[in-house]
Parts: C-alpha cells; sequence; structure tokens
C-alpha cells in the first residue's frame, strides 16, 4: 500500500449528512447568499440538474438541502482511497473496498436478489456486503463501492433498492457518487478519454456500467446530454 497517509477513517460532515435532513455547509455556503451556484451549469434555480443519476448538480440545496461542497468532498475522500491503495489506472479493483474500515474485514457475497442491486449489514465483527448475482460484473462493480460508501459512514442494513433516483434518500444518492468518484476518477477519465473517446469503450475500460460512464462523461462535461 505504500507510505501514503490513511484517508480519513469517516469525515464527519459526511456521517453528519447521511440521513439527509441538513447541510453541514448550510451556514457557509456562498450559495445561500445568491440566486444560484456559481457551478451549476444553468442560471435558473428551477432548471433540471445536470447530473441525471445524481440530482446534486452544482449547488442542491433547493432539491437535497445539500451543497455542491459535499460532493467535492466525496470525490477528495475517493482519490485518497486509491492513492493508499496504490491505485493509478482503471479498472479499480473491489479490494479496495477492503480499506474502508481498517479493523474489521469486509466481506462480499454474491446471491440471487430480486428488488435490489445490494445491501450492506454488519454482522458479528465483520461487515458483509450482498451483491446481486443475477446482475453484470459492471454493475455489481457499481453496487460494491456505493454500499462501500455506507461503512465508510457507518450507516448499516441499507438496501441498495432498485427504484428511481429521484425519489432516492440523499444518503443513496451520495453512495452513487462516491461509486462514481471512485470507478471512474477525473484524472483517469480525462486522460483516457482522449485516447478511446466514446462511451461504450469507456464504460469497458473501467468496469462499470454504460450508463453511468454516460451519465459521469455528461457531468464531466465531456460528452454532450
Amino acid at each position: 500500500m505504500g507510505t501514503v497517509v490513511r484517508p480519513r477513517e469517516a469525515l464527519p460532515t459526511l456521517v453528519g449528512l447521511w440521513s439527509g435532513k441538513s447541510c453541514p455547509h448550510r451556514e457557509t455556503c456562498a450559495c445561500r447568499t445568491s440566486s444560484w451556484c456559481p457551478k451549476s451549469k444553468s442560471s435558473s434555480p428551477d432548471s433540471e440538474p445536470d447530473f441525471p443519476m445524481l440530482h446534486l448538480a452544482g449547488c442542491s440545496f433547493a432539491y437535497n438541502f445539500c451543497c455542491c461542497r459535499v460532493l467535492d468532498e466525496i470525490e477528495a475522500l475517493a482519490a485518497e482511497y486509491l492513492q493508499w491503495a496504490g491505485v493509478d489506472e482503471p479498472p479499480v479493483p473491489l479490494d479496495v473496498i477492503g480499506l474502508f474500515d481498517p479493523q474489521r474485514p469486509i466481506e462480499l457475497r454474491s446471491l440471487p436478489l430480486k428488488k435490489y442491486f445490494g445491501s450492506t449489514w454488519f454482522l458479528g465483527d465483520e461487515w458483509v456486503v450482498h451483491l446481486n448475482s443475477d446482475d453484470p460484473v459492471p454493475v455489481n462493480n457499481f453496487t460494491a463501492f456505493h454500499e462501500g460508501f455506507h461503512i465508510i459512514c457507518r450507516n448499516t442494513g441499507l438496501a441498495f433498492r432498485r427504484a428511481d433516483e429521484r425519489t432516492a434518500w440523499l444518503n443513496e444518492r451520495l453512495a452513487d457518487y462516491f461509486a462514481a468518484s471512485v470507478l471512474m476518477p477525473r484524472p483517469f477519465v480525462h486522460a483516457i478519454w482522449r485516447d478511446l473517446g466514446d462511451v461504450t469503450n469507456m464504460a469497458a475500460a473501467f468496469a462499470v456500467p454504460h450508463a453511468a460512464m454516460r451519465e459521469w462523461l455528461i457531468r464531466l462535461h465531456l460528452s454532450p446530454a
């Protein structure tokens, strides 16, 4: 793993946010004093967010009581784990998940699930992540790191339901964003996009679902919506 300093075990702001009830930057967010967030594509507070997979585009205070600084924190945390694991190119191996709790083992189990992509449980003295054996590998990769976010934030007993993203709880959307940040780090995507320039090839290179790659490329402004 090298000599890189271990990532923060759990960012206080993320742990405090997972319930989706409040924004940790509520009192210091500059967007609260203006009509819209400077990071947002549109100046209209009622416009559609620019990231279909995760409706936390720009300042999403009006949508989910959470500002874009939280997303920056999630990307930074994902980058720390990848640096600690020594990962410098895609695809990101699933064993990175083992770093999310240095004190306890994390076991991945595959079994058929009808209504869920996966779930996370704390059983005895270990974490157990259930993945849907009926889903393809790229989907399970995304699910595994989505569930890994729940481990980092220590909110267990949650299931990653097959539901419309707009109806998902905030903590589920944040877990999606973490999974995308781990599996498709911006530096990796920008470097490889220049050579591949195709969503299908990019999804294969990163071992992620095609839809997730397409939406991430849109967010990074590398591909048109």
